[in-house]
């Protein structure tokens, strides 16, 4: 039996790890089946001649002191700003064509509001973003078990918001200089530099075929990564559940139906749900993915009604009251790095960050949360190694190469307890067997206590220079 601390309420699927997009791509709302990068095929590691790249049309050309990031997600805008924050130059490489204005939210904790106060990205979203501190664990049908206060978690104070994707896109763009994001170009295969003078690209999209070449690339294009298959980690595995998510709108504060980091559990499938602002809600379903055609066809509010009608809580009234545009279903996953051992990218000047890098199942709320940290420890990595300081491109390279390698397993040591912990509270939450339920529920309402409840989001990735 766990201890009495175990943070089993910590389920709160969002927009991390989900195993359906590569960079830049919209949340689908259609289907929960995991879609694959359109030129996965053609991703190869290879040693290409020396040469000068070609210049995108009309385009600014990057110069081998840049340093590229793939995606221009949460994760890769924080490596970015960082960068940028430090001195470094930085082009970001988007396949999408822009900023998304719509989408779900994802849910951040301590750890994430230290890593966006260094990156001074924090106060603009506090500003919008409701900060909540109850958290309630609920049964379906009615039952409260445990209720307490963020506050009354030793290692305070404690900060919780949830914050829209975009929004958080947003406000790491902001940090970043203008033409540094470069959208409508997808990055189809990596290769080294002869003599490791850097990292080659290969880009596809309208207008911008070719290839770049840069000092150092940093891979933060999703769980279908193209950078992290070029660096030889193997692809997240599906861990057989499936959330649907989504933000509701409700027309005044009255009308919310939650105000608190609400979890309802029944027996097998679960939801959640906390405000962002006065009147929107983000909530969650989640189940075991169906095997049924029937289910796969059905649209992603159907499937998360079919699972909740008859609860209460609120829920169901959440999914009611949610936008198509703001609807999302994707298949949960995850990548256990345990002996990463010599891979195939190692020579490269090539790392990774995100879900690129450690692909986790959201039931700690910890993908975007370590993300963001991510991108602070990488640029204070590459500011050690010499990387601004360094002459030659060759010698760029291995400064960074030498970095990137220290900063992999320093978010190994990190993230790899988080990847594990997140897939077993996620199975003993939602075993479908009631005698499981059953003795889940005893021990929150009678032996949990909640003092070592956020000790995992208690790290602080520290401040830039």
């Amino acid at each position: 039996m766990p201890s009495a601390s175990c943070p089993w309420s910590m389920f709160l699927p969002h927009d991390s790890m989900m195993m359906s997009r590569p960079h830049g791509a919209a949340p689908r709302a259609a289907s929960s089946t995991p879609h694959s990068h359109a030129c996965h095929a053609r991703v190869k590691v290879q040693r290409s001649r020396s040469r000068r790249m070609s210049a995108m049309p009309g385009r600014a050309t990057a110069t081998d002191d840049h340093v590229c990031v793939i995606g221009a997600g949460p994760a890769g805008l924080a490596v970015a700003a960082a960068l940028h924050q430090v001195g470094i130059p930085v082009v970001v490489l988007e396949r999408g064509t822009g900023t998304p204005s719509s989408g779900t939210a994802l849910g951040l904790w301590t750890n994430a509001w230290r890593a966006l106060d260094a990156l001074h990205a924090a106060e603009e979203l506090r500003a919008q973003y409701r900060e909540v501190s109850l958290v309630q664990l609920c049964r379906e049908g009615g039952r409260l078990l445990k209720d307490f206060d963020l506050h009354s978690c030793d290692g305070g104070p404690h900060e919780f918001r949830g914050v829209r994707r975009s929004s958080l896109v947003a406000a790491l763009a902001a940090r970043l200089p203008p033409e540094t994001i470069r959208y409508g170009h997808a990055v189809s295969a990596v290769a080294g530099e002869d003599q490791g003078a850097g990292v080659a690209l290969t880009i596809e999209g309208e207008g911008s075929g070719g290839q770049m070449r840069f000092a150092g690339v940093v891979g933060a294009d999703g769980s279908a990564s193209v950078a992290a298959r070029a660096a030889g980690r193997k692809p997240a595995r599906s861990v057989g559940q499936t959330a649907v998510r989504g933000v509701a709108s409700f027309p005044s504060a009255r009308d919310m139906p939650c105000n608190s980091i609400r979890q309802v559990w029944s027996v097998g499938p679960r939801a959640g749900m906390y405000p962002l602002t006065d009147t929107e809600l983000y909530w969650f379903v989640c189940y075991d993915t169906p095997s049924t055609k029937a289910s796969a066809r059905a649209s992603a509010r159907e499937e998360a009604l079919r699972v909740v009608t008859g609860w209460g809580w609120g829920v169901e009234a959440a999914v009611h009251a949610t936008p198509d545009a703001d609807l999302a279903r994707n298949a949960l996953g995850d990548r256990w790095d345990i002996w990463p051992g010599a891979v195939a990218g190692a020579g490269l000047a090539l790392t990774l960050a995100g879900d690129a890098l450690h692909p986790m199942t959201p039931n700690l709320g910890q993908g975007a949360c370590t993300a963001l940290e991510d991108g602070v420890e990488l640029a204070r990595g590459l500011v050690r190694a010499g990387f601004r300081d360094a002459g030659s491109g060759v010698e760029r390279a291995a400064r960074f190469r030498e970095a990137a390698r220290e900063y992999e397993a320093q978010r190994r040591r990190r993230t790899l307890p988080l990847t594990l912990r997140s897939n077993l509270f996620g199975k003993i939450l939602q075993a479908p067997v009631g005698v499981v339920a059953a003795a889940r529920d005893a021990f929150v309402s009678r032996a949990f206590q909640p003092a070592h409840f956020l000790s995992h989001a208690n790290y602080d990735c520290g401040r830039l220079e």
